[in-house]
């Protein structure tokens, strides 16, 4: 039961990151491997699966990877293939060679990563070493939380491996609820009202975000997007400023008050009466200040800094700062865009 809330909580999470992305799950019990969940973008259906779950008996590693390999496969080159594998047995009961499995889930470049309930186990290790994942093993419940949501943030790919190129994608239009709305949904034509209208063939799907399953076009909304769009352009890294920056720049700023936080406003160095009034050892008494180097040059506490790049994924300071697109234009308003189908470079 406490593993089953752990994957809940980090189903949620998987999908407050991965907006866009898909996410099934398999079980291991009996020797063999069975698929709970199909491939899908809708985290209540899997966390209701999750709610009966049931495995005891023999684990099948092999079979299992084999399982995870036949469904991440069709995944298209810019998307990422994980598995992500709960394990509590110390043996695999399997029916062939693993690392056969193994070295067929790196030339499909399945990254797999494994979380240890009870000990380390060796083929394990292997499995995670050859196709680039992650093996941890867990303390206590605590440890075993952490660990899982590790996993939830999307790995880092090397521009190199994926070469760019352009998705169409539709936004499709919600439909009515009640008897007005009537209509078949989904490909197993379900009667029923509300759902969302596909923008290239007319056909209604149930939940975003999806493909068709008419013309197989790939369907979101644009808050989707847009959550997922901080992980192509994360926020750089701030510096941190030295206690002698801070010293200057506190005796620059007392007729202002002395230095502030651009994000919540709070002191960053108090207010000097005169210059000299702040050494250095006042200044490393302030905490730890940060600035934007790359961008506005704006300072931030670490508490914001933290929260900037963890939680807000943009900088208040280089979005609050006039684009030269602003300037030319002199602050007016320029709309570029396109109702239906749209395409997104990802890479």
């Amino acid at each position: 039961r406490f593993c089953s809330g752990v994957l809940a909580q980090f189903i949620r999470e998987f999908f407050d990151q991965n907006p866009l992305s898909h996410l099934g799950i398999i079980v291991l019990r009996g020797g063999v491997a069975e698929r709970l969940t199909d491939l899908s973008g809708n985290p209540e259906a899997h966390i209701a699966r999750l709610q009966a779950l049931d495995a005891a008996g023999d684990a099948s590693l092999q079979n299992g990877l084999d399982l995870a390999v036949a469904a991440l496969k069709s995944i298209p080159p810019y998307g990422h293939r994980e598995v992500l594998i709960l394990l509590s047995a110390l043996s695999t009961v399997d029916p062939g060679d693993i690392l056969v499995s193994i070295k067929a889930a790196r030339q499909h470049r399945v990254r797999a990563s494994v979380v240890g309930l009870s000990a380390q186990v060796h083929v394990c290790e292997l499995l995670t070493k050859q196709t680039g994942g992650t093996y941890s093993v867990a303390l206590d419940e605590r440890h075993l939380e952490e660990v899982v949501r590790q996993h939830a943030p999307p790995p880092p790919t090397a521009a190199a491996s994926t070469a760019a190129s352009m998705v169409r994608m539709g936004f499709p239009q919600r439909n009515a609820e009640g008897v007005e709305g009537q209509s078949f949904i989904g490909s197993d034509a379900r009667l029923g009202s509300g759902g969302f209208t596909c923008p290239r063939c007319k056909a209604r799907v149930s939940e975003l975000p999806g493909a068709c399953h008419v013309c197989a076009l790939t369907l979101v909304s644009s808050p989707h997007l847009a959550r997922s769009y901080h992980h192509l352009f994360p926020v750089p890294p701030f510096a941190e400023v030295t206690p002698v920056e801070i010293a200057d720049l506190a005796v620059a700023a007392a007729a202002q008050g002395g230095l502030i936080c651009h994000a919540c406003c709070c002191a960053l160095a108090g207010p000097v009466a005169a210059v000299g009034d702040t050494s250095e050892e006042d200044a490393a008494q302030a905490g730890v200040v940060l600035r934007c180097d790359k961008g506005c040059r704006q300072l931030y506490c670490f508490d914001c800094d933290l929260y900037i790049h963890e939680s807000l994924h943009v900088c208040p300071g280089c979005e609050a700062a006039p684009t030269q697109q602003d300037e030319d234009h002199g602050g007016a308003e320029v709309a570029n865009g396109r109702d239906g189908l749209e395409g997104m470079q990802v890479g």
